[in-house]
């Protein structure tokens, strides 16, 4: 397999499973998401507008969650050398992990707080393909880059294969959200979590398969 095909492939798959873990998160927590920050702050904003102290609280906990994920997968990233994307993986997937015992032991929602951690760590592994950033866990900033390099390709300045790159990491968020949606909805959360673990157990031996041959992009361009 190529480079730039083992690349493509890790960061659908990545994607695919942010889409998998939002919905799962935007059904069970009422509107919340654990990797679509935007959309909570929003969220956050009218709730405080409201005075609808609470859910502020929690809401304010997935955000800090986040950016809690993405202080520490940067914080490995810069500490580790060519292992840092396999670390940082095997650190979700224990995050993961204990989503999945909280869920299963009936925390509640404070059950899913590990994931939208794992969600900010996903942030630091994302890919650059054909020149287009994907790979993370949001697509606000991929549906801009598939507008901005259709331009480009329209007036011959780039090749279609960047723009195809940003499409496609869309269309993997939207199936991942899919799949997230129909497996909650046919099954239960505590499925859902597990489901979801494996899932990133998979990417893990993906990018483990494919070590020496991803570029080790850290932070990220843009936002959602």
């Amino acid at each position: 397999m190529r480079p730039s095909l083992r690349r493509f492939t890790f960061a659908t798959f990545a994607t695919l499973i942010a889409g998998f873990v939002d919905a799962v998160g935007y059904a069970h927590l009422g509107g919340l998401f654990l990797s679509f920050m935007s959309g909570n702050s929003t969220r956050l904003g009218i709730q405080l507008a409201d005075a609808d102290w609470a859910h502020v609280g929690f809401t304010a906990g997935v955000i800090g969650s986040f950016v809690g994920g993405a202080f520490l997968g940067t914080t490995l990233s810069d500490a580790v050398g060519e292992m840092k994307l396999i670390l940082i993986l095997c650190c979700e997937v224990v995050m993961f992990a204990i989503a999945w015992a909280l869920v299963f032991a009936g925390i509640g929602y404070g059950a899913l707080l590990p994931v939208a951690l794992a969600m900010g760590m996903q942030n630091s592994v994302h890919q650059v393909i054909a020149g287009a950033d994907v790979g993370k866990s949001f697509v606000t900033g991929a549906l801009f880059g598939l507008g901005q390099s259709l331009s480009r390709f329209a007036t011959r300045r780039e090749t279609p294969q960047e723009a195809a790159s940003y499409a496609a990491s869309w269309a993997s968020f939207v199936t991942g959200a899919a799949i997230g949606a129909l497996v909650l909805a046919w099954s239960s959360l505590s499925v859902a979590m597990g489901g979801a673990c494996l899932l990133l157990a998979g990417l893990a031996a993906l990018a483990y398969a494919f070590h020496g041959h991803l570029p080790h992009a850290v932070g990220q361009v843009g936002g959602d």
